[in-house]
């Protein structure tokens, strides 16, 4: 049997919620988390996913545990010591892992899933420029989110999964082993990623106006903008002072999340578009009467869903 939204698996330490089919209302509002809505108009709506922010974050702290160790080790007197930590934690261990990712960040961008809300239908293109479309009602978006246990406590990761059947299988299940067309972005799991799929499903459902701009909280901003903003969200949870010595004496030096956020505006202000004509004219507004229709299934289960939203008000 195919599972439907609401649906939940678990066992000992993780569960699997499915929030679609049918995309009925999460009770979360809609918030872009991470960035995966990359071109919004009346007609259709673009997601992708492009998140390099914690490598970028991962490798810049590590570059400088590792400068600041050599560091320590020379004005201690052992120079050679230090010059062969150097060479082999420095050139050797994150030398490559830069490597690998300035590989993986010069690769182009996949093209994005085309939402069409007025068709009620998905453009999902290969980046060799292959293409189908599948209809709204028969994406799957699952929330998987594992709890992990350690000495600190316990922490919740959670993803957002989004899972297409390939051409002519439109009607196959969602299945863990069965052969479809992923996205997946980590939202955190749980409200949060309900609160993601909540934009696209929103964009469908209700109207483009109920969900956010497209990279507002990247390529609108400048990173003066980015920084006045996350030093205010900062000093209001934990105050002024030592909102500057954490970012003045730890984010800046430690992490850098001014590059973070300089790599992704560099990569997002070029996104690729949709090019094959078919998929052109799949694009073009249509007349109102012309538009796609709710499945009377569908219809029914929104109509229970905010009755059992209402109730919790």
């Amino acid at each position: 049997m195919t599972e439907q939204a609401g649906d939940i698996k678990q066992g000992f330490l993780w569960k699997q919620e499915h929030l679609a089919p049918l995309p009925i209302p999460t009770g979360q509002p809609a918030s872009d988390l991470m960035n995966i809505i990359w071109r919004k108009n009346q007609v259709f709506l673009d997601i992708g996913s492009f998140a390099m922010g914690a490598g970028w974050l991962t490798l810049h702290m590590g570059s400088v545990l590792v400068l600041s160790i050599c560091t320590w080790m020379a004005l201690t007197g052992k120079i050679w010591l230090s010059l062969i930590c150097l060479a082999f934690m420095g050139g050797g261990l994150m030398g490559t892992l830069w490597y690998f990712f300035i590989k993986q960040w010069r690769k182009p961008l996949i093209p994005p899933i085309r939402f069409n809300r007025q068709r009620r239908e998905v453009c999902i293109t290969k980046s060799d420029g292959s293409y189908w479309f599948v209809p709204w009602e028969k994406v799957h978006a699952i929330a998987p989110s594992v709890t992990n246990l350690n000495t600190g406590g316990a922490s919740q990761h959670g993803s957002l999964l989004l899972w297409f059947p390939l051409e002519g299988l439109e009607h196959e299940a969602y299945g863990p082993d069965v052969e479809g067309w992923v996205l997946m972005v980590n939202p955190g799991g749980g409200i949060s990623s309900m609160a993601q799929w909540e934009c696209i499903r929103s964009f469908m459902e209700v109207g483009p106006d109920v969900v956010p701009q497209a990279l507002e909280n990247i390529c609108g901003l400048s990173l003066w903008q980015i920084f006045c903003r996350e030093f205010e969200v900062s000093r209001q949870k934990i105050g002024l002072f030592l909102t500057v010595v954490w970012e003045v004496g730890c984010m800046f030096p430690v992490f850098n999340p001014m590059g973070a956020y300089w790599i992704t505006q560099k990569k997002l202000k070029h996104i690729p578009d949709l090019t094959a004509p078919e998929v052109i004219e799949w694009s073009k507004p249509l007349p109102p009467e012309q538009w796609g229709k709710r499945s009377l299934e569908l219809e029914q289960a929104i109509l229970q869903r905010e009755a059992e939203l209402a109730s919790l008000a």
